[in-house]
């Protein structure tokens, strides 16, 4: 049976959001946790850069959604094979 692995970008903010700081981060899940790693500063080309390095990784988006904060972020969710 195939397995997965999945991760996501948190903290993309929709354009007009100036309420510093926020760092974006890709959060990679784990059975024992999650683990997240700082994209940098929040200019678009760090999250664009960010979202094709996962692609270059293997990892596919699958979905792309609201956070729910008062911020207005949104979520960015990926998958790759998890590999035997």
């Amino acid at each position: 049976m195939q397995q997965w692995e999945y991760c996501a970008v948190a903290g993309i903010r929709k354009k007009g959001w100036n309420l510093e700081p926020y760092y974006p981060a890709t959060w990679h899940f784990r059975t024992g946790g999650s683990k997240s790693e700082p994209i940098g500063a929040p200019e678009a080309g760090n999250i664009a850069e960010a979202i094709a390095r996962l692609g270059e990784e293997g990892w596919e988006m699958v979905g792309c959604v609201p956070s729910g904060d008062a911020q207005g972020s949104s979520l960015l969710y990926f998958k790759r094979p998890k590999e035997a």
